[in-house]
């Protein structure tokens, strides 16, 4: 088969990971105090075309009129710039340049500046973002709530949470953070400052993780959610003004609310306990599927030869989440410590914290999707500062560069450098949570949460054709439970284990599930090569190299093929073009 071909195995080639946010430092739009017309582009303000409702900060390299036309949000401009001025008790005649500043991915940051150099930044969801109104509602209640506790987090001047409004869109006016993104310095640092800012960050976190939620979910204001709508009081610090009310109520992680999800008649929070978190997403995918699910295709191509090249029926993945829904009560601790509800940042990446020039975290940005779960569930280092899969990082070895450093060349010189930088960041995390944030750090260190953490992702995943890993993650943790009982006869945990597999069913499933992962590993490869994110998404100004490289591959791929019917395969299944989205 086509995917078997060597190419795949791409695994030399190294690519930084870049965030989905860009600061569009090349692409400034400003808009003249009347509004009317854009001044360094050729294009009115009032047309579909303008800058302002599309974006403009990257691309993708297949189904891209899918992606630009989730992302094109039609708003009154003039209205936007009203209430910015007026958020700030300033006039929109201060107002100098209103420019698009930036766009993540779930919104454009549009940025206006006053005659008195007052920076203001607004922020727009895109019209795919989810959810709409809880999105925006509990994003701004989360920032109000941990700037409380001493956060440093932007203040916000004014919010909607709907866009029947004047602007057409929900909006968040807040203050625009003083400094530069970590990202910008985050990699030519010296030892003894990226010493220091993990020092700092890790004490952010300490204060997250000792505040006290009577129940997991997400954090709202009371009054936005009504009183129809399930929520748990907060009791918030002394100091805030009588009027701000909290409460945890549903979640607004991302996939409670994908492709209809929130309108399955299924709870999202809050959640007393740790095990009523566990249920919820198995009988929200339980749901979805019994009323969604159809024979498919898996999303991935490379799974397709794991099935027999047959669509995979979605009443297997009903029958896992059926099991996965009577394991699920045994998934949660017995340490009453590790189920203590806690809040973490969704995004820590450099992208999003801010730092002044002598080296002071002066914001943390993008809290939207946050939620409080239980600190099992939320122990573990941020993707951005871990180094996973490397011997050094997870044996705690002090990182150094490699002896023979002055002897290697150019090229060998910055894949070393950048190791120990990984390797460094690794380090300096742990170290620092080890003594700053004891809770995360024991959360971390208990042996067997990984494995709870990986059955608990599994279930809460969306189907895409996928039949073997959340079975495989059962089968595991069905070992894990099987080894922990026979080793503690005197252990709480002595239920037993509500499943069981054959020997031969069990090694059969957990073969393809290594199968599943190699291909995922193998596209990784592909996709760092090319320099894309999962997405298919890359800068501007890469996009062409990566077009080259995308059909450099394709061609020798099917130069390489065998056969007709190799080519075929390769040609209808190529993932790098634009197709049909059943997701």
């Amino acid at each position: 088969m086509w995917f078997k071909h060597p190419l795949l195995r791409l695994h030399s080639f190294i690519s930084q990971p870049r965030s989905h946010w860009k600061r569009s430092t090349q692409l400034r739009f400003s808009v003249s105090r009347s509004m009317h017309k854009a001044s360094e582009v050729n294009i009115g303000i009032e047309s579909n075309e303008h800058p302002f409702y599309n974006y403009t900060s990257g691309r993708w390299i297949y189904n891209e009129n899918l992606r630009l036309a989730e992302r094109h949000l039609r708003f009154d401009a003039n209205e936007l710039c009203k209430i910015i001025a007026k958020s700030v008790g300033q006039h929109t005649d201060d107002i100098e340049v209103f420019t698009k500043l930036a766009e993540g991915g779930s919104y454009r940051v549009f940025e206006a500046i006053f005659s008195d150099q007052l920076k203001v930044i607004a922020r727009l969801p895109y019209p795919c973002s989810l959810p709409r109104k809880y999105g925006t509602a509990s994003e701004v209640a989360t920032m109000d709530f941990l700037r409380l506790h001493g956060i440093p987090i932007p203040r916000v001047y004014d919010w909607s949470d709907s866009s029947s409004n004047s602007v057409g869109s929900e909006y968040i006016i807040m203050e625009r953070v003083a400094g530069a993104e970590l990202e910008e310095s985050w990699y030519i640092m010296t030892v003894k400052e990226r010493m220091a800012i993990m020092e700092k960050i890790v004490d952010i976190e300490r204060i997250l993780f000792n505040i006290d939620f009577p129940a997991s979910g997400s954090l709202f204001f009371k009054e936005s959610l009504g009183n129809n709508v399930d929520q748990v009081g907060i009791a918030t610090p002394a100091e805030e003004p009588a009027t701000l009310k909290f409460c945890i109520g549903p979640s607004t992680e991302y996939l409670w609310w994908y492709q209809n999800r929130n309108d399955l008649n299924i709870h999202s929070g809050p959640w007393k306990s740790s095990k009523d978190v566990l249920k919820a997403v198995g009988k929200r995918e339980l749901a979805w599927l019994t009323k969604f699910g159809k024979h498919r295709y898996p999303r991935e191509p490379l799974y397709r030869e794991f099935y027999g090249g047959r669509m995979v029926d979605p009443l297997v993945q009903i029958r896992n989440l059926s099991d996965y829904l009577k394991v699920a009560p045994l998934i949660a601790p017995n340490d009453k410590a590790l189920n203590k509800p806690c809040i973490r940042h969704p995004d820590l990446s450099p992208n999003n914290i801010f730092v002044s020039n002598s080296g002071e975290i002066t914001g943390i940005i993008d809290w939207q999707h946050s939620a409080v779960l239980p600190i099992f569930l939320q122990a573990k280092i941020p993707k951005h500062f871990q180094n996973y899969g490397d011997e050094d990082s997870e044996s705690f070895t002090p990182p150094k560069l490699p002896e023979d450093f002055e002897s290697l060349s150019g090229a060998e010189k910055d894949m070393a450098t950048e190791l120990y930088r990984r390797r460094q960041v690794h380090y300096f995390y742990l170290g620092y949570t080890s003594h700053n944030n004891p809770s995360h750090f024991h959360a971390m260190g208990t042996h067997d949460l990984v494995m709870r953490n990986r059955l608990y992702d599994a279930a809460g995943r969306l189907w895409e054709g996928d039949n073997t890993s959340l079975k495989a993650e059962l089968v595991q943790f069905s070992r894990l439970w099987s080894n922990t009982t026979s080793k503690s006869p005197k252990s709480p945990d002595q239920t037993p284990f509500p499943l069981e597999y054959s020997e031969s069913e069990a090694e059969e499933c957990l073969a393809i599930d290594e199968k599943q992962k190699a291909a995922d590993a193998n596209m990784q490869a592909i996709r760092d090569f090319i320099g894309i994110n999962i997405e298919g998404w890359l800068p501007n100004n890469l996009y062409a190299e990566a077009v080259a490289k995308e059909e450099e591959i394709r061609k020798q791929m099917l130069d390489a093929a065998e056969t007709e019917n190799d080519r075929n395969n390769i040609e209808s299944n190529w993932p790098f073009q634009d197709h049909e989205e059943l997701d």
